[in-house]
């Protein structure tokens, strides 16, 4: 399934935030968003999820869901977004609550999603007790429950120290790779859009307008290989003189992401 971004703009008010906006992500495409604070890339991945309305403009997607989709646009978030009092398998199971499922079919998702996360041994857990790349693994595990044609994700990976992050990365790369569900990733952080994205879409300070799109040529499995690193540091040189200027000024205004 693909989804198609036509934004002509997007205001707050008299506040123009976004501009111009065409973006077409294709099934099993990872696409990832940069640019400077607050020119509006948390707001895209809103109206790309029909949580906000574009105030000229669509959203819409194309093409087929998977048979077993229960929603076919879901969302991981930066500050994980855990009921504290509920357990691991409790909080993956929540999108659920509002489908009618059997017992059998829901504690099977349920199963199936903390395995892929590696969560199976942490069921019975509550959120305090676990480290904060295990309770990013439990926002994985409850977005892809409903198993979705589109992962929506806002800087999934920022909240997390250094270590934390690098690892929890490749797991996240392995099993977006795997599963082949088209997916949008918010970030400030140039080395994840390099590992992550087929291609990385950069917007201008605001109002975010698309500045330039670089498809990253070497496949994410290779990415690591010691031939990638001089092509990649390129690439992340040419990201950084993107928005370098813009970044500085940005800074100083308020944020409207």
């Amino acid at each position: 399934m693909d989804v198609i971004i036509d934004v002509k703009r997007h205001s707050y008010d008299d506040l123009l935030v976004l501009e111009d906006i065409k973006i077409q992500v294709r099934e099993g495409e990872i696409v990832a968003v940069i640019g400077p604070s607050g020119c509006g890339k948390s707001t895209l991945l809103g109206i790309a999820g029909g949580i906000l309305k574009p105030s000229e403009g669509k959203v819409f997607l194309e093409g087929n869901a998977p048979p077993d989709c229960l929603n076919p646009l879901t969302f991981i978030f930066q500050d994980f977004a855990l009921l504290p009092w509920r357990t691991v398998e409790q909080n993956v199971g929540l999108p659920l609550e509002h489908h009618k499922l059997s017992t059998s079919d829901r504690q099977a998702r349920i199963a199936d999603a903390l395995q892929r996360t590696g969560l199976s041994d942490f069921a019975k857990a509550l959120p305090k007790q676990l480290s904060g790349g295990m309770r990013q693994r439990v926002g994985i595990a409850r977005a892809l429950v409903v198993k979705p044609a589109v992962l929506l994700m806002d800087e999934p990976l920022s909240a997390l120290d250094a270590q934390t992050r690098d690892l929890l990365m490749e797991d996240f790369l392995d099993l977006l790779l795997h599963e082949r569900m088209a997916g949008i990733y918010i970030t400030h952080n140039f080395q994840e859009a390099l590992r992550l994205a087929d291609r990385v879409v950069v917007l201008s300070r605001r109002p975010g307008r698309i500045k330039e799109v670089l498809t990253i040529p070497i496949p994410q499995l290779e990415r690591t290989n010691k031939a990638a690193l001089a092509p990649l540091a390129e690439l992340g040189d040419r990201l950084w003189s993107l928005i370098r200027d813009e970044a500085s000024v940005a800074d100083r205004e308020v944020i409207h992401d």
